[in-house]
């Protein structure tokens, strides 16, 4: 059985920290801190089935380039 993959704002599939933060060239703890500077949240959370422990979180691609624009003054 094949489960759905989350979706963002833009279609695209929201992507775990380590993609989010070689998206903007950070390293996952890099990039969690700017993203706590920036109030920005996981889009959702999810454990992969057959593993315990702390759910993968997962990051909007869109919500992230949004980010990045502020942060730089473009429009």
């Amino acid at each position: 059985m094949r489960t759905s993959t989350p979706t963002g704002r833009d279609g695209r599939d929201l992507v775990p920290t380590e993609s989010a933060a070689y998206s903007i060239g950070k390293t996952p703890k890099q990039f969690r801190d700017w993203a706590r500077r920036r109030e920005l949240r996981p889009a959702a959370f999810e454990r992969p089935p057959g593993r315990r422990g702390q759910a993968l979180a997962l990051w909007d691609l869109a919500d992230i380039g949004d980010a990045v624009r502020a942060a730089s003054g473009a429009p």
